[in-house]
């Protein structure tokens, strides 16, 4: 496991934190890239090339895997090496169907709390059109 340092010394350290643990993962597979992390706001993006279904649009799993991706890494860097944040309850709802581009994942904490985490994530393309919105519920766990 890849130690994530969220330190106050502000955005930019945590981002290299967060995309240097996406080697040798799902996350670099799909090209995630983080662009903030902060703990209010966690933002990452996703190209459309490569991640898409044999209709030649964005696949919706790839994007599920990119909302879950954005609230775990904000869960963890809140709760600290402490405690683990594992997924337990995943929706997603898919509104517009992209076919190139890039795909940006916007997530906010509506709850972190001593047992549970929940978040609220917004997808936008490159247009800033509403892709798709999700919600993740996690589980925290002593390691």
């Amino acid at each position: 496991m890849t130690e994530l340092d969220y330190s106050a010394a502000g955005t930019d350290r945590a981002v290299a934190a967060a995309q240097a643990s996406n080697v040798g993962t799902l996350m670099e597979r799909l090209g995630i890239e983080w662009r903030e992390v902060t703990s209010d706001r966690v933002v990452a993006a996703m190209p459309v090339d490569g991640n898409t279904q044999i209709y030649g649009v964005l696949h919706g799993g790839a994007t599920a895997a990119l909302c879950e991706t954005v609230a775990s890494l904000g869960t963890a860097m809140i709760v600290g090496e402490e405690m683990l944040a594992m997924g337990v309850q995943l929706s997603i709802n898919h509104i517009r169907a992209v076919r190139e581009g890039t795909v940006v994942a916007t997530g906010t904490p509506v709850h972190i709390g001593r047992t549970t985490a929940v978040w609220d994530i917004q997808v936008e393309d490159d247009d800033n059109n509403l892709v798709a919105v999700s919600r993740l519920t996690m589980v925290l766990r002593t390691p």
